[in-house]
């Protein structure tokens, strides 16, 4: 499966400022990965790009911005930032409008991986 650097994203609060990090995902293999990043806060982030394919032997960079915010994290009701980073192994022909919800179903035979984020609000 495909690896992902760093694990944790930290996000200092900083009034009406957006806050950007960049996540790395690297595949060391000679097959292609398709990703999808999904949250539970999609208010709070915008990820991009939040479905892509990994060639064999590439990275892929996915930036994820935390919106500005009006108060501190601690402030506000947000509750947990969740972030999920589903991958799957694909033919070479896909491409990133090809891939669809349902390619991420755990089904006999298919293999996904699903990797959690830990998210830090500081």
């Amino acid at each position: 499966m495909i690896e992902i650097e760093p694990l944790e994203l930290h996000f200092p609060y900083e009034h009406n400022k957006a806050i950007t990090r960049a996540i790395e995902l690297i595949n060391d293999t000679d097959d292609c990965f398709a990703f999808r990043i999904t949250t539970l806060s999609s208010l709070l982030y915008l990820t991009q790009p939040s479905k892509n394919i990994v060639p064999p032997r590439s990275k892929c960079s996915v930036t994820i911005t935390l919106q500005a915010l009006e108060m501190a994290p601690e402030q506000c009701n947000y509750g947990a930032s969740q972030f999920y980073v589903e991958s799957t192994r694909v033919d070479e022909s896909l491409i990133a409008e090809d891939i669809t919800e349902d390619m991420f179903d755990e089904k006999p035979g298919k293999v996904v991986d699903k990797v959690d984020l830990i998210v830090v609000l500081e």
